[in-house]
């Protein structure tokens, strides 16, 4: 198993991924401003995340769209890599949920590697986890990447 730190910036193929290949990310504050610029951004305007009064007897704040952590998520794991591209997600939960001011970090864990029915390309699936700084998940989902193989 490999571990990585920060932003991942690979040129590989398919044959280069390894299952449990490990890599953390940086923490990444979510604010008042991502909450309220993302329920403007997307009409969602639903008062646990934009109403003091009502979120915070219910959760203790205005909480994240789920979303918006999981594209937080997303934005801190993403692979830069020009074989690489986005097949889909699958499974994605919200078991916590994330306040103002939170500290997300983020691993991503190579947990599947399988041919697709193109020959010229597999997909590889990443495990990412969205943590809290107490150690409680926010978000799980597993991501497919179609990935070219070497000509």
């Amino acid at each position: 198993m490999t571990a990585v730190t920060g932003r991942q910036v690979a040129d590989r193929f398919f044959d280069e991924y390894r299952i449990g290949e490990r890599a953390e990310f940086p923490e990444r504050v979510v604010s008042g401003d991502d909450i309220r610029e993302f329920a403007d951004l997307t009409g969602d305007h639903h008062p646990a995340h934009t109403d003091d009064e009502f979120a915070t007897p219910l959760f203790g704040g205005r909480i994240a769209h789920g979303m918006l952590t999981f594209g937080i998520v997303v934005g801190m794991t993403v692979e830069l890599n020009g074989h690489a591209v986005a097949y889909g997600y699958d499974r994605i939960r919200f078991p916590r949920t994330v306040l103002a001011g939170d500290r997300i970090t983020a691993t991503s864990e190579v947990i599947e590697l399988r041919d697709h029915k193109r020959p010229e390309l597999g997909l590889v699936t990443k495990r990412y986890t969205g943590t809290k700084a107490d150690g409680s998940v926010v978000v799980v989902c597993d991501h497919i990447l179609a990935v070219q193989k070497r000509p």
